[in-house]
């Protein structure tokens, strides 16, 4: 047994003596290290030495327990952070295998999927168009209330409040049909996109399949 060991299995003798509640089959003393750097043990813990990382050894000096400090503050945000990454991580790993087997029993090939993807932007072309044209139509509107409003002006005269109105009425048709035609590009890229990840991913999964 080493000097180490002995000194506790003493201590562990010495503390048995002095509490009725220790015995010599069941004596374990704890030790902690005090405000001086230096360890100290006994059958039990100080309350201000509570938070540390301890020992716990018995009866013959062997350690039985090690008990680990207290986290700081900023040790547990950082644990709660890494577990919030695990599990996103592992739910984005589970919405993917999903959406493989979709791809994977929706389509029966990479044609299909073409096929899909220019029937969607053919159907977004065709309403793009409607709504660019409909934007020119707006445009054109304005520019001929402005012109006669301008012509009254210019005689000296005060445009008349219907016109006025009915321009105000095309500026804000002007803004919400810019948005629509934005949005619909927007769209179409987005299917673009998307179309091209899935294509790749359904060849990767195919050719996964095939070896």
């Amino acid at each position: 047994m080493s000097m180490k060991r002995m000194r506790l299995a003493f201590l562990v003798a010495g503390l048995a003596g002095l509490s009725p509640a220790l015995d010599a089959q069941n004596a374990k003393i704890v030790c902690w290290t005090d405000a001086n750097g230096h360890r100290a043990c006994g059958d039990r813990v100080p309350p201000e030495y509570a938070k540390q990382e301890r020992k716990v050894y018995d009866e013959a000096g062997r350690v039985v327990e090690t008990i680990q400090r207290q986290k700081t503050p900023e040790e547990i945000a950082e644990a709660e952070r890494r577990a919030a990454e695990q599990q996103a991580s592992r739910k984005r790993a589970e919405e993917q295998a999903a959406y493989d087997r979709f791809l994977l029993s929706a389509f029966s090939s990479v044609a299909d999927l073409e096929k899909m993807r220019d029937e969607r932007i053919a159907t977004l072309d065709a309403r793009l168009q409607l709504a660019e044209k409909s934007l020119a139509d707006n445009e054109n509107a304005i520019r001929q209330l402005e012109a006669q409003i301008a012509a009254a002006e210019a005689e000296g005269q005060k445009a008349p409040a219907r016109l006025r109105q009915q321009l105000a009425e095309f500026e804000r048709t002007l803004a919400d049909n810019r948005r629509a035609v934005e949005k619909l590009k927007h769209d179409r890229d987005q299917i673009v996109v998307k179309f091209a990840h899935d294509i790749a991913r359904y060849r990767e999964l195919t050719a996964a399949a095939a070896d």
